[in-house]
């Protein structure tokens, strides 16, 4: 093994030395985020690796902790890199909050270092502050409301991305869509921000040859009514196995075939693309959506229940062959009342599906359904809703919320539009993840914004204590009441404002509030000054735990050759 001559050796770092480096990291990170708390907040500016290009503007605390790393200082780099990884990890799973756990974990980090320092037992202490923490969400969960109708969802929105123009469209979206809908959002090609809306359901997945849109009446989209389908995860490469799809369909008088599969080979391309007569008979294919072969099976199934359709599966054997035999379910003819229909052609029908409207484009394919009985879909709909109750990882959860909005079947299309194609850009950014905090809030409820809603869980959490508790608890109560008043004295700070106007608060109730935009005395909710609530808990949460955690930490060992990563 080759070692590094220069490479700094292994070293301990002890007490009292290890804590005051910790201090010194967590400090500096927050600090730099600290000036973008608010609805006023100020950027920080990070320069790029790369020579001739501008410094990058943030002021979103998970993107700011991640830009900073390999601190000069080795000991207070890792209190640095503590508190990253925990705001970096809550911006993934909510996209915002990152500033005010950063003020909160940073003001129990150093309330707690002072107790600890005058003899405190810091495992006790720790204890102490998790459960006084778990009083605070309960709080915040009876302060929890829900929200509704676009004025709400615009208000909060523009909370969260400080764009009115955005906001109020993302309001009218979320009020048309709700909690599941899907939500594309895109470049646009104007400087103003469009939105459409759409029937039915898509999923991302072109034709596979752009010379099948052709013939439509818009370029490079193809509309097909009354179309059946045919769903499959197989790798078609045989125009022959074609034939007798195509066989039955005519002569149950269809006139257009949506044809789903994993692969096309370029001979059953050139088959498709070589039809004569299009307008008595058209072929669409696009590739099977998904990624991986469980999205893929998961996709058809639920296209399976919107289509009527029985899709063919390559793990299962099946082949465009299996067709030609009578499927395990009861006949049905594709269009009721075809005289034309044979009982042969019938038993084959049954593999198909159908939609009212299909329509296909380069990127993009959808369904408009058209069954009337829908307690299959109703049924398949509340398996995906109790899956995703239960799912712990986010990515699935992700996935089945997809999956609950396409056949739920609310779409909405949303164009940002800017003179400056970076300023385009970073809007579709913010876009994304004001949709994702709007999505959260519909689900989880909100909370009276700008740190009112930690401000007024502090009486709560007074009268939870025992009428004697012991040192340690007295401690954790004084340590929390401070972190909880901490996000709206740098707010009004943030805000150019004394923060001792927070002593103006005191008596009024709890969603009253000072309104940082011109520092009046209001009630939050009323004038829309409102937090995503699952956010809000989340921020809590993880300050508190990792900021306790933190305040256990004795020893510092570094490794003289550490693995490299940029990763949080």
């Amino acid at each position: 093994m080759t070692v590094n001559p220069s490479a700094p050796p292994e070293r301990l770092v002890f007490q009292p030395d290890a804590s005051l480096s910790l201090q010194r990291g967590i400090n500096l990170i927050v600090d730099a985020i600290r000036p973008t708390l608010g609805p006023i907040p100020r950027t920080v500016a990070v320069s790029q690796a790369l020579e001739n290009k501008p410094p990058d503007l943030l002021d979103k605390g998970g993107l700011i902790a991640r830009r900073i790393s390999d601190l000069p200082d080795r000991h207070a780099d890792m209190g640095a890199m503590l508190l990253r990884q925990m705001l970096w990890q809550l911006y993934e799973d909510c996209g915002d909050g990152t500033a005010t756990a950063a003020v909160v974990f940073q003001s129990i980090y150093n309330e707690g270092l002072k107790y600890i320092t005058v003899g405190g037992d810091a495992m006790r202490l720790r204890h102490c502050l998790q459960e006084a923490a778990s009083h605070v969400l309960n709080k915040l969960d009876d302060m929890t409301q829900s929200i509704s109708g676009k004025a709400q969802l615009a208000q909060l929105a523009e909370c969260i991305c400080h764009d009115r123009e955005l906001a109020e469209k993302l309001g009218e979206i979320f009020d048309f869509v709700g909690e599941y809908g899907q939500l594309d959002v895109r470049r646009g090609h104007t400087r103003s921000i469009e939105h459409d809306y759409m029937k039915g359901m898509y999923w991302k997945r072109g034709a596979v040859s752009r010379a099948m849109l052709k013939g439509g009446k818009e370029p490079d989209r193809i509309v097909m009514n009354d179309a059946a389908i045919l769903l499959s995860d197989l790798d078609i490469e045989d125009p022959e196995d074609l034939l007798p799809v195509i066989n039955t369909l005519m002569r149950a008088g269809a006139k257009a075939l949506l044809l789903v599969g994993d692969k096309f080979s370029e001979a059953v391309i050139n088959f498709i693309l070589n039809n004569k007569k299009p307008e008595k008979f058209r072929i669409v294919a696009v590739k099977t959506p998904g990624s991986t072969d469980d999205e893929r099976r998961a996709h058809l199934r639920d296209m399976a229940v919107i289509t009527g359709a029985i899709p063919l599966f390559k793990a299962a054997g099946d082949t465009l062959a299996t067709m030609l035999t009578p499927p395990p379910a009861p006949p049905r003819n594709i269009r009721e009342g075809s005289a034309t229909t044979s009982r042969r052609d019938a038993e084959r029908a049954t593999y198909f599906g159908q939609a009212k409207q299909v329509w296909v484009e380069r990127t993009l394919f959808g369904l408009v359904s058209d069954r009337e009985d829908q307690q299959e879909l109703t049924e398949h709909l509340a398996d995906l809703l109790e899956l995703r109750e239960r799912a712990t990882d986010k990515d699935m959860r992700a996935f089945l919320s997809e999956r609950i909005g396409k056949i739920l079947g609310g779409v909405a299309i949303l164009r940002i539009g800017d003179a400056l194609p970076t300023r385009m850009d970073s809007r579709v950014a913010i876009a994304k993840e004001t949709a994702k905090s709007l999505r959260r809030a519909l689900g989880d409820g909100i909370l009276p914004g700008g740190g009112i809603a930690l401000l007024a869980c502090r009486e709560a959490l007074k009268e939870t204590l025992d009428p004697a508790p012991d040192s340690d608890e007295r401690a954790a109560q004084r340590i929390l009441l401070r972190a909880l008043e901490e996000p709206l004295r740098v707010i009004c700070r943030n805000a150019g404002f004394d923060s001792a106007k927070v002593a103006e608060l005191d008596g009024l109730s709890g969603s009253y509030g000072i309104n940082a935009r011109n520092g009046e005395i209001t009630d939050m909710l009323k004038v829309g000054i409102i937090d995503v609530a699952s956010v809000q808990k989340a921020a809590l949460r993880g300050a508190v735990s990792g900021a306790a955690m933190a305040l256990t930490i004795d020893v510092l060992l570094h490794h003289k050759n550490p693995q490299q990563t940029y990763r949080p």
